[in-house]
């Protein structure tokens, strides 16, 4: 599988942030608006750069010089600095391109090192802190594409990455804020894309209920699908909130490979005790899993596996989000009697699977992307 740029051009690093998109335009399209992204022009980020600057525009009007005004900040700007600082380190032109600089980021004005784009990923002189970012375009298998901003912090020698954590907690966020808002504006302008079919839709075509969760994990499908293959109760849990969930017995913290081996027809225990379950309805390795409703199989629900009125599915579905990081959908369809009962019976259930769903996701994530994992 390839690499991105940005891991070929600063390898090492302590501290990484991701963030991703989906936009409607393939990567052809996407592509030189995503490389064009001028986060100054989103409101509150200008405000801060204005606010930034107060000290100079002080300063200008008391010298009768004109005012400074608030630069734009990409990838566009950072082609037009001369002198130290910033600087694109390497492009993949369509793809990806990467910016950085060496620094003492830590002082109350910046102290740059000199360093030429060559020689920024084999800078090892002590005293240093190290930043990266890249903006990276990469085709979503739905359709469209994914855009990925990333960032990557790091040091020359351990004291100085204690200088640089600091500033780097009070920076960071501003900087994480930012980030985001610049995605979702490109977003905004570019074109969401529709809402993908996923694995077992077709199960059930005209639900009462359906919600979709999604979130995107850190780490390729390869290392996402074990945790889902071994989940259920009397296995390696739900990964939610187990005292709910899972009888209070603590969901797995490790790949269990005694629990790797999952067919299409299996019963997973839906409960601490008896014979109720979710059948695997689909399974298609390292892409979907879709559990649901017994009743759902083609031979129908084995004796005392049936969980509750009507039928249910619940679709796990991964797709690689460029060479390191997994979209994770996850979708229920339900279908009820009609009724005031069970209208009811919706609302409390709808509203406790917003919060085990979101539970589940969010500890997927972190087991997933833990480094023993």
């Amino acid at each position: 599988m390839a690499s991105t740029l940005l891991s070929q051009l600063m390898p090492s690093f302590t501290l990484r942030e991701t963030d991703h998109v989906s936009v409607a335009p393939g990567p052809d399209q996407a592509w030189p608006r995503a490389r064009g992204l001028d986060v100054a022009r989103i409101p509150f980020v200008r405000a801060l750069f204005e606010l930034r600057i107060v000290p100079e525009r002080v300063a200008a009007f008391a010298r009768g010089k004109p005012q400074p005004a608030v630069a734009s900040v990409g990838i566009e700007a950072i082609e037009h600095t001369k002198g130290p600082g910033f600087r694109i380190l390497g492009e993949e032109p369509g793809r990806e391109v990467v910016a950085g600089a060496v620094g003492r980021f830590w002082k109350p004005h910046i102290e740059w090192a000199d360093v030429e784009p060559a020689g920024f990923r084999d800078f090892s002189q002590p005293g240093w802190g190290r930043v990266a970012w890249s903006i990276r375009v990469d085709p979503r298998q739905a359709g469209g594409s994914w855009v990925t901003f990333e960032v990557r912090v790091g040091a020359t020698d351990a004291v100085s990455f204690e200088r640089f954590r600091p500033y780097w907690a009070v920076i960071g966020r501003f900087s994480r804020a930012i980030r985001r808002a610049g995605l979702h504006r490109l977003r905004r302008q570019i074109g969401a894309p529709a809402p993908a079919a996923m694995a077992g839709d077709d199960l059930l075509p005209a639900p009462r209920y359906l919600r979709t969760h999604e979130e995107v994990i850190e780490v390729p499908p390869e290392r996402v699908w074990p945790w889902l293959v071994q989940m259920g109760c009397r296995r390696a849990g739900w990964y939610a909130i187990d005292r709910l969930d899972n009888g209070g017995v603590k969901s797995a913290q490790r790949i269990v490979p005694e629990l790797q081996k999952l067919a299409e027809g299996d019963i997973i225990p839906a409960t601490p005790r008896g014979e109720a379950g979710f059948a695997v309805l689909r399974l298609e390795r390292e892409r979907a899993l879709v559990l649901g409703s017994p009743g759902l199989l083609p031979g129908g629900a084995p004796p005392g596996a049936k969980l509750s009125a009507g039928d249910s599915t619940w679709a796990f579905q991964l797709e690689p989000v460029g060479p390191d990081a997994t979209w994770l959908g996850v979708r229920v369809r339900a279908d009820y009697p009609p009724g005031l009962r069970s209208g009811l019976v919706r609302i409390g259930v709808g509203a406790a699977h917003e919060i085990m769903q979101a539970a589940q996701l969010r500890n997927l994530k972190r087991r997933a992307e833990a480094p023993a994992a």
